[in-house]
């Protein structure tokens, strides 16, 4: 029986959920009547031969425009990159593209450029750090490239809803692996040359993926197009000065980010650092970082290319503990040009210039449903396990092999293996929880173990989200972000849990002193708990009674949104820092209000 297909006058334009028409959407707010920039292609415009419905706009730049979009075959939201670089082209009134008088040539040589990043990208589809390639095609005198949408937001998003910075304990898990997956696009001739927190998309699985690939021309300053460069983040050789781009480039893009995550501000832009090369750490930042890590970024963040870490291989080397990189640069390693060079980055500064760290468990990291739609709603579906070469091959004189047991791996174990690597090939169709299985490991493989298949047969896994049933443990007495992490870590949503003030004289100031459920309770890892955490300040004159009373400090936050922990807030401007005010003194001891942080300065120091 074919699929029943979405009715798309009931989409939403602005998050593809089915809103039942609405004007205003009730999920997102989007407005239908809201304008659209002039240049783009109306929402509810089909392309792809009536395939794809077009939706808002969610980025232009220099190379063209990108769209949230539907799949009418799949029945799932995608994001459709139009080449459509600014200045070297027009719309016409029929959506088609028009090639400007006199560029004609840059615009040609632009969207070769654009296909052929895509059709590279589309070959490696099955990498897990990047978005899904559905389709490339040509059409209306442009290009177009569709990628599955992954329910996630910005690196710099996230930070901002995470206290703007990270220890290097948090950190290192989470882009480490991604180091993996450069190699491998550089080793297929794609650099990305934009890495940044902007470019960095944190899914609901706990992984970074990388984003916005765009061709060299719309990274280089100097060329026909307008360049998206970020300030910070993008090499000296990006801004037209002498030295080719290449995976240096993202290891220069790689480690500001890194810089950003640990210290909380990116570093002086590339231009500004030709005749001040000089960045401050905080000490307190600078004590807490592994010397070795300091090191791994004065080699990376070299201003000229050629001093500059070379590779993901030497970077993932600089950044390993002395005992694992005993055999990487030490001793016999490759001596970097310039390596006598050093610069202020590890002269950390010495006055009262803080940044508070605010602790946040990264892998834990789940988004709203309604935002996001898991796998069981038609926003973000994902296919349905098929069978793959289940069957005995025919007998043709090919050599077999006997499919592997893959339960408990990881997909980067996976990817990573070389033997796996030179025989299979592996595809996630869909991820839940699973009570057999860690978070994150494989629970269910196709085809099965022990079966014989040729080489080049794709597996497609199942991985778990970890178990659908969480036992609360005895939280009370611990600190605050204590309880907090050990309630992520057993697979709680950050949005499920839900602080409050209880004041307690006999217990100590910032504790737990009481959770509802309480300990031993049997939970969903979506589902809500309230954590009572102690307000009792020792040092007060006017505590005159034990009594205890309680007030809730927020509402049930929505699970995009960790509870709060710091005066950070998300911001609506587009800048790296952000800004909070002090509350008011007015509100009265029985409102409902934030837990009350120390003052903090972590994203003012940007």
């Amino acid at each position: 029986m074919k699929p029943v297909m979405q009715n798309t006058d009931r989409l939403c334009m602005g998050c593809m959920n089915d809103n039942g028409g609405e004007q205003i959407c009730p999920i997102c707010g989007y407005d239908e009547q809201s304008p659209h920039p002039e240049s783009a292609l109306p929402p509810r415009t089909f392309i792809g031969g009536g395939r794809y419905l077009v939706g808002k706009v969610l980025e232009t730049n220099g190379q063209g425009i990108t769209y949230l979009g539907w799949d009418n075959t799949s029945d799932t939201i995608v994001w459709i990159q139009e080449y459509f670089p600014t200045g070297l082209c027009e719309r016409l009134a029929d959506g088609s593209v028009q090639k400007a008088e006199g560029s004609e040539f840059p615009f040609e040589e632009g969207m070769l450029a654009f296909l052929d990043l895509s059709r590279s990208l589309s070959r490696l589809r099955e990498l897990p750090a990047l978005l899904p390639a559905v389709e490339v095609f040509e059409a209306g005198g442009t290009a177009y490239f569709v990628q599955q949408a992954v329910s996630g937001i910005t690196l710099r998003e996230f930070l901002l809803r995470n206290g703007g910075t990270l220890t290097w304990e948090q950190a290192r898990p989470l882009f480490l692996p991604l180091l993996s997956a450069l190699k491998t696009l550089h080793n297929a001739g794609i650099v990305h040359r934009g890495i940044s927190p902007e470019t960095l998309l944190v899914g609901r699985d706990g992984k970074i993926r990388l984003k916005d690939f765009l061709i060299p021309a719309a990274r280089t300053a100097r060329s026909d197009m307008t360049a998206q460069l970020y300030p910070g983040f993008a090499a000296i050789e990006q801004y037209g000065f002498d030295g080719q781009p290449g995976p240096w480039t993202d290891v220069y893009g790689f480690a500001a980010t890194l810089f950003r995550v640990l210290v909380g501000n990116p570093p002086p832009e590339a231009t500004e650092r030709v005749t001040d090369d000089h960045m401050n750490i905080p000490s307190k930042i600078a004590q807490s970082l592994p010397h070795h890590v300091l090191t791994a970024l004065a080699n990376a963040l070299q201003i000229l290319p050629e001093d500059r870490t070379q590779s993901m291989d030497e970077l993932r080397e600089d950044l390993a503990p002395a005992a694992e990189a005993g055999q990487g640069r030490g001793g016999n390693g490759k001596k970097k040009k310039g390596g006598n060079k050093r610069y202020g980055l590890i002269a950390a500064l010495s006055t009262a210039g803080v940044i508070v760290v605010v602790l946040a468990v990264l892998a834990m990291t789940i988004f709203r449903d309604d935002l996001f739609p898991s796998s069981t709603q038609s926003g973000l579906g994902l296919p349905s396990m098929s069978s793959v070469g289940n069957a005995q091959p025919e007998e043709s004189g090919e050599k077999l092999y006997t499919v592997p047991n893959l339960a408990g791996q990881t997909f980067a174990q996976l990817t990573d293996n070389t033997e796996y690597r030179d025989i299979y090939q592996f595809e996630i169709v869909s991820e839940s929880y699973n009570d057999s299985q860690p978070r994150g490991a494989v629970y269910e493989q196709s085809p099965a173990a022990g079966t014989t298949v040729t080489k080049g047969t794709k597996i497609q896994v199942r991985i778990s989200l970890g178990p659908s049933v969480i036992t609360l443990p005895n939280l009370v007495g611990l600190p605050r972000d204590a309880a907090y992490i050990q309630l992520l870590e057993l697979g709680f949503l950050p949005g499920s849990v839900q602080f409050y003030e209880k004041y307690d004289a006999t217990k100590p100031e910032g504790t737990v002193v009481e959770v509802d459920p309480g300990e031993g309770a049997q939970l969903h890892p979506e589902s809500s708990v309230r954590v009572f955490v102690n307000s009792f300040v020792a040092s007060s004159s006017d505590v005159t009674t034990t009594t205890t009373t309680s007030r809730p400090v927020v509402t049930a936050p929505p699970a995009t949104t960790a509870p709060p922990t710091t005066t950070e807030r998300p911001s609506t401007t587009t800048s790296e820092s952000t800004t909070t005010s002090e509350e008011s003194s007015s509100h009265e001891s029985h409102s409902s209000r934030p837990d009350s942080e120390e003052e903090h300065s972590s994203e003012e120091e940007e």
